[in-house]
């Protein structure tokens, strides 16, 4: 199974698990608070796959752009669901915390794991 896949199964799985034994009544905003980061997670691993295989040297400025795409993408979710959707804020930050940081630390470990294993490191412009 592929990484991505992997992520979408464990964080759909782990948000089901929490909603369904701790905190049913907030399964919007946990649910809510989990997408924005497992869609950035995927995409950057997905991002950093494909140049991997296809392009290391550009590794870097693409991960740059994704990155200044990640701030606006963050904000503007934020924003829109707290703002707009009005859920539950404590919730929604909580889970978006913690999906958050588990993700990028998974991110790490997968680009580490991939550079080492390839003897490739990121080009460095």
């Amino acid at each position: 199974m592929k990484l991505s896949a992997m992520l979408v199964v464990g964080c759909v799985a782990t948000w089901g698990l929490f909603t369904a034994l701790l905190m049913p009544e907030a399964a919007t905003a946990t649910f809510l608070g989990m997408l924005a980061p497992l869609i950035a997670g995927v995409g950057t691993v997905l991002l950093v796959e494909q140049t991997a295989r296809t392009d290391i040297e550009r590794l870097t400025a693409r991960l740059a752009v994704a990155f200044f795409a990640k701030i606006l993408f963050y904000g503007g979710y934020v924003g829109v669901v707290v703002g707009l959707l009005e859920v539950e804020p404590i919730p929604f930050v909580a889970s978006f915390t913690a999906y958050f940081v588990v993700l990028q630390f998974i991110e790490a470990l997968c680009f580490k794991t991939l550079f080492t294993g390839t003897g490739q490191r990121p080009a460095t412009h």
